[in-house]
């Protein structure tokens, strides 16, 4: 078997272990319903490419996201009293996208909020989650989705981190970097 295939399953065994036990917290605090959002973080953090230098980016980013929810449902209660619903649910989400592409994709592109890929999860994070609110779950706040991201980001840190240091003290750091380079 080549080094490739090893690392790789090395690695699938030490996800799966970790991520199942280091989930269970969720449920026992009865958010069981909400586990998904820890997906989240995950899957952003390595369609980057499992940087960790893009993690402060992520999570500033992503709170300016469900801060920017929060400002569509106040645009979107000040709009109420004179336009139709339909027209309402039209209008404040164009104006709030059309912001957040213009202040932080032109504006703020190459700073800490300029991460727009997490500011987009952490608006619709918090759209999902406020008009869709699973059976028998607990109602959740903006506190609750970042906690859930923050939790999301520690995961991917230790699937990453972790991962890399077993598979190192396993098959040997040069190794297991030139398997994680592609070489």
């Amino acid at each position: 078997m080549k080094i490739n295939r090893k690392v790789r399953l090395v690695q699938a065994l030490y996800g799966s272990i970790i991520l199942t036990v280091m989930m269970q917290p969720i449920g026992m605090l009865g958010y069981g319903s909400y586990i998904w959002m820890l997906f989240m973080p995950l899957l952003l953090f390595f369609a980057f490419g499992a940087n960790f230098k893009i993690i402060p980016s992520m999570i500033v980013s992503y709170i300016c996201g469900v801060a920017w929810a929060l400002v569509n449902g106040v645009l979107a209660g000040l709009l109420g009293g004179l336009l139709p619903e339909t027209m309402v649910n039209i209008a404040a989400p164009i104006i709030v996208i059309f912001c957040i592409l213009t202040v932080h994709e032109n504006f703020l592109a190459k700073t800490i909020v300029g991460n727009v890929p997490a500011l987009f999860m952490g608006l619709a994070s918090t759209f999902f989650s406020f008009l869709i609110v699973p059976a028998n779950a607990p109602a959740i706040t903006p506190v609750h989705l970042i906690g859930f991201f923050l939790y999301g980001i520690l995961l991917s840190v230790i699937l990453a981190g972790g991962g890399f240091a077993v598979c190192s003290l396993i098959f040997g750091k040069d190794k297991v970097i030139e398997v994680f380079e592609g070489k």
